[in-house]
Formats: structure tokens, sequence, C-alpha cells
């Protein structure tokens, strides 16, 4: 028994399916992550070193040249290479695009760790990262306050960042402009020498005084009882008063004895100004997958639950959103829907002026909703998002999806016609066409489907578009086999002659659909005279096509290329290059 003579002879069990489908595909499309472009991934990983103090010549000698000779080795490694700067080393390891790249970044981690011991002992611990398209703060705050620059990085790090950490997939919470407490501790060399010290029995004796240290367990009866010595610093005199050496073997040498100790801030590395008030920016960023949009509306949710907070509060603190980069998304998501739906309806309307049948175009117009809905389920199987490529998709697919349906329609109201009832006429009908309709599909399938199997990062961009249009077409002719013929058979009624009537309707669309159909007819004849002329002169057909072959083939000269087209987004950045050396 096909799936047409199921449809019709199980109509309620047809109806139930296409029901569950559709509630599924109304879930699917909410629980979609939603963001600018595909998740893909890119095959580089960067190792960032700071060695501060250093130069160029001396970041690429002791630290570039020794984890390059390391990395080498690794297998899949396509391309490394490095860039050196004052007191920065940038290491880039570009990968195979078959290699896997989190099992390439933990190789890279080990190779790291490994060469650690051969840099220098003033390197920063190294920081490794996967580059990811995704990796951009998707809203910048703004944090204003009467408070001192101290003052104003505390209150964003000890109480801004975890409530904003808190918000659900969010990864990272990063603070620019500000500059948080710093102790300094500033040596007489003089004094230095008199009392023969050096700066490192000074920094060594602060290292052993400032720490916490455990001294092991004492059993009492049925209690066990740790002990610890607390050597942590509480106040600047805890410092001056820390014993360096002991000068001549009985006189204790502090570090107030060899100069001064001074609560500071930590150097300034950057400056953000909002409207021209001093301020300090948060940057979040999200966890990678997540939804972009739904992150940034919680993040806004909590900024205002915080701004709550703050009221009252000394300095009056004002926190606020200077950028939203989900804005941008939203924009071009909401755009490519809104051109959607607007090709729903054109179709919708096109379909009907074609069939001047009221019944007929519900028919055949349930199959965008079917179509487009069933898609989303299994998007969400293959765990795609809703995009601009995705959406794209949709939308190209909207003029392809009710082509089955429509196919199966008419041929199905054609036996109609011919006076067979509307079961008969509905089983008869689609069988003829059957083959066809499969073998359209397939066809389209052809098409799109290995546009999902390219290689190289287009490959990664292009894989949601294809099987996107794929899974909407197999739902197409899942529709055209199933839910078109059952309707045809219980709804579409019989065939009857058409009584003229002088009505609203009749007068209004009823006119223009009669226009459209003498238009029809006289592209009928045109295209007959046409065909019959294109069938006499061969020769001149051909060479016709192939002077415009030519000339398409030669304007792609002239088309330019690149990944992606220019993009506006309603905001512009200026940078500047200064010379080496320049402060801020």
């Amino acid at each position: 028994m096909s799936l047409a003579d199921l449809s019709i002879k199980r109509p309620i069990f047809v109806t139930c399916l296409v029901l569950v489908m559709l509630v599924l595909g109304v879930l699917s499309m909410k629980k979609l992550p939603v963001d600018l472009f595909p998740d893909v991934t890119f095959p580089f990983v960067t190792v960032t070193t700071t060695y501060p103090g250093a130069g160029p010549t001396e970041i690429e000698t002791l630290v570039s040249k020794p984890i390059e000779d390391e990395l080498i080795s690794i297998s899949g490694i396509k391309r490394l290479s490095s860039y050196n700067f004052e007191g920065v080393s940038q290491v880039f390891a570009q990968f195979t695009l078959e290699t896997d790249i989190k099992f390439a970044e933990q190789q890279i981690r080990d190779r790291v760790g490994s060469v650690r011991p051969k840099l220098p002992q003033d390197v920063k611990e190294p920081v490794i990262r996967r580059i990811d398209p995704a990796d951009q703060p998707i809203v910048t705050l703004a944090l204003k306050a009467a408070l001192t620059p101290a003052q104003l990085f505390d209150l964003a790090d000890d109480l801004l960042r975890p409530k904003l950490e808190q918000v659900p997939q969010v990864g990272l919470v990063e603070i620019k402009g500000g500059r948080k407490r710093e102790v300094h501790v500033t040596l007489d060399r003089n004094k230095l020498r008199s009392r023969d010290a050096s700066i490192t029995s000074v920094s060594n004796a602060l290292k052993r005084a400032g720490e916490n240290i455990p001294s092991g367990r004492v059993n009492e009866g049925a209690n066990e009882i740790a002990f610890r010595s607390l050597g942590e610093f509480s106040s600047l005199k805890d410092i001056r008063e820390t014993i360096v050496t002991l000068f001549g073997n009985d006189v204790p040498t502090k570090i107030s004895d060899l100069g001064e100790v001074s609560d500071e801030l930590i150097d300034e590395t950057s400056q953000a100004y909002v409207n021209g008030a001093h301020s300090l920016l948060l940057n979040i960023y999200r966890q990678s997958g997540s939804n972009t949009v739904a992150v940034a509306d919680a993040i806004k949710k909590q900024v205002i639950r915080i701004s709550g907070e703050f009221k009252g509060q000394g300095g009056n603190p004002e926190l606020s959103v200077v950028r939203d980069g989900s804005a941008w998304i939203r924009a071009n998501v909401d755009d490519v829907k809104e051109s959607i739906l607007m090709g729903i309806v054109l179709t919708i309307i096109v379909v009907y002026f074609f069939l001047a049948n009221g019944r007929s175009t519900i028919i055949t117009g349930l199959a965008l909703p079917n179509s487009l809905l069933g898609a989303f389920v299994l998007m969400s199987i293959a765990g795609f998002s809703i995009n601009i490529v995705t959406l794209l998709a949709l939308s190209l697919s909207v003029g392809l999806l009710i082509d089955d349906a429509i196919v199966v329609r008419e041929n199905i109201f054609r036996h109609i016609e011919m006076g067979k009832p509307p079961i008969q006429a509905a089983i008869e009908g689609t069988a003829e066409v059957r083959l066809a309709v499969i073998a359209t599909t397939l066809v389209v399938v052809a098409v799109f489907g290995p546009v999902a199997f390219m290689k190289g990062m287009t490959g990664q961009f292009f894989k949601q578009f294809g099987l996107t249009i794929v899974f909407a077409m197999l739902i197409s002719l899942f529709d055209a086999l199933t839910l078109a013929p059952m309707l045809s058979a219980y709804f579409a009624g019989a065939a009857h002659e058409k009584k003229k009537s002088r009505n609203p309707w009749s007068m209004t669309v009823g006119k223009l659909v009669s226009g459209f159909d003498a238009f029809q007819r006289w592209l009928e004849r045109s295209y007959g005279s046409l065909l019959g002329f294109t069938v006499d002169h061969p020769l001149t057909v051909l060479g016709v096509s192939l002077v415009v072959f030519f000339l398409c083939t030669a304007s792609l000269i002239k088309v330019p290329k690149t990944f992606f087209p220019p993009q506006d987004q309603g905001e512009f950045s200026v940078s500047l290059d200064m010379a080496p050396g320049t402060n801020l």
C-alpha cells in the first residue's frame, strides 16, 4: 500500500501525524539557538606568552623559538608562525580541516607544558586558545560612579562580575579600563648596599612571610585539631615590619629600613570613556554554541536588577548597555523572516491566480507551513541554529515546496473533471504522478545535497544551507504524497460548473482572476508561436544561446570575489597605530 492509499484510507491517522509534526516544529523553532552565522570551527590555535620588559628580539629567541620547535612535530599542522612584540609572543598553529581541533588544542597544551621549564623564569603562564568566530563580546556594559579608580574596579570585580557570570550560558566577563589596587615597595639602593641586602632577598622575604602555611594536626581525645601559621598581610604596617635579614647576625633589617611601602594602583594599560565620562567597560562573552539573542536578553534583564540594587549606594553607580551585539543579529534574522513570510503570501496569491479555486489553493498552500515547520524538527535533530544561512535556505525553498502539491492536486482535479468520485480520483491521480513527483524532489536534493559536503571553510558555512533545503524538500514530498491526496479526497469536493454571480468577491478578485486567465491564454499562444520559430530555425537559436553563454562567462571576470559581502552594522571603529614605546 502506497503512502497516498494509506492517507486516503486512514485520514485520521495522517491528520494526527501532521498535527504532531506541526507541534514539534513550533517547539523546535523556539528551541533552536539564534545566531548570525552557523557555528563553524576554524582550525587555528594561538599560544600567547607574556614576558614583561623583553624586546622583540629576546621574545623571538627565548620564547617563540622554543615553543615553535616543540609544536612543529604535532601531526596535522599545516602552518606554524609567530609574531613577536614588546613583551608578548604569539604563536599561531594552523591545522588541516580534517584534524579534530579540540584534540589538537589539548596536544598543544601538553607540548607547551613540557617546554615551560625551558622558558625564562619571569615568563608568565602561556595562554592557549582556539580561534572562534563567535569569540566576540555580545554585550558591552559601562560602569560609572563617583568612586576612586580602585573602588570602581573592586565594585566591578567583586560585585558585578559574579552576578553577570551567574547568567546562564555566559562564558566570560572581561573588565577593561580599570585599575586595581597594588602595593608598591620602593627600595633605596644606598640603604640596600649599606645593609648588604639585595632586591632578590627582599622579594623572597616577602614571599615567605606573606604565606599561610599548614603546620600539621594534633589529636586530642575524639577531636582532631589542624594548625596553620597565618602570614598573610592585612595592612601596610605588616609589610613594613617584615624582616629581610639579620644585619651582623643580631640586628634585624625590616622592609621599612630599606625603602617605602605605599598603597598604589597597577600601571594603567587602558582607558575607557562613555560620552566623554571616564568609565569602566565590561565585555561579556557567551559560551560556544549558545543562543546569542537569548543570552543578550538575559544579560539586559540582569542589568536592570543590578541597577535597582545600586539605588542609594555610595558613589551613585550607574550601569548601562553601550553595545548590544544581538541587535544586529536580531535585525538580520527578522528581515529574513519577513522575507519568508512575504514569499509565502505571494506564493499563495500566485497559486490562487493559476488554479482559480479556493479549496485547491488551501490544499497546495498547506505544503508551505508543513514543510517549513517539519524542516525545523530535522534542523533541531541535526544540531543546526536559526541563522542567516539556514533562513536563506528556507526562503529559497519556499517556491520549491509547493511544486509537488500542485502537480498532485492538478492531476487529481483532472480526474475529478472526468467524472470520477473524489476518492477514486485522488487514488488514481496520485498514482499517475507519484514517480514524477519523487523524481522532481530528488533532483532538487541532488543539486543542493552535495553543497552540504563541500570542502574547506566555505563548506562549513554551506553545510547547514544545503541540508536545510534537503530537509524542507523531503517534508514537502511527504506532504504531497499524503496530505494533498487525503484533502483532495475529502475536502476538495466534486467538479462543478462555475455559475456567474454578481457579488463583491466576483466583482473584485473574480475580475482579476478572469483577467489573469486571459493573460495566461495569451502567453500560451505566444509561447506556441515562439516554440514554432525555435523548431524552424534551430541554428539561429543555438547561435544566440552560445553568444549568451559566452557573454555570461566573460562577465564573471568583472564580478568581485570575497568570502563575505561587505556588511553595514551601523557602527564604525577608528584604530591608531603609534610608534613602538609610546605610552598610554
